[in-house]
């Protein structure tokens, strides 16, 4: 194996992401971590459940005022969890 210039950790772990089609997976992963930053705590005091599926963001509410608001802003959540994430992961959330 012929050796290369030094690489650091971050940059190795990116590779093996990478090179295993691990991305998406990650990202989908992220997107449930990065929703209690975009809603803030109150708002995340009533999520109850996250899931990804297929590019889509499942969210379980357990106020139904608040999952009809959320409903009603569901554009701009989109918007704010894809910017949040650096690109185009999500394509629609549902609240349940």
């Amino acid at each position: 194996m012929k050796r290369t210039s030094p690489m650091s950790i971050a940059e190795i772990v990116d590779k093996v992401i990478k090179s295993n089609n691990l991305e998406e997976g990650m990202l989908s992963h992220r997107a449930m971590t990065v929703w209690s930053e975009v809603v803030g705590p109150v708002i995340n005091r009533h999520t109850v459940e996250r899931r990804v599926y297929r590019g889509v963001l499942y969210v379980r509410i357990n106020s139904a005022p608040v999952r009809q608001e959320l409903s009603m802003q569901r554009n701009l959540l989109l918007d704010a969890l894809n910017k949040a994430l650096g690109r185009q992961v999500l394509n629609d959330i549902k609240f349940m």
